[in-house]
């Protein structure tokens, strides 16, 4: 079973039309959105698809986020918070 970042790799590159051979293996943890070109509204495109890979529900208030491991850790706490795990 895929790790959470490694989904959200996959939900990165897929979303925003980029080279899964390139940059599955640049985005890392500590990648920030704004070095992977995502801008303040492509973030919804990206949250909404992960709430639909992960079947979740993102509050606004929690987009908060600056690296890829902050979406990391939300889509965690709210995966068991959502009864998801």
């Amino acid at each position: 079973m895929a790790t959470t970042f490694e989904v959200l790799q996959t939900i990165i590159t897929e979303t925003f039309d980029q080279d899964l051979t390139t940059n599955i293996t640049t985005i890392t943890p500590e990648s920030t959105l704004a070095e992977l070109n995502i801008e303040s509204l492509e973030m919804f495109d990206l949250i909404f698809a992960v709430e639909d890979a992960f079947d979740i529900s993102v509050p606004n208030d929690q987009l908060k986020i600056e690296t890829v491991q902050d979406i990391v850790n939300l889509v965690d706490r709210l995966c068991v918070k959502q009864g998801k795990i």
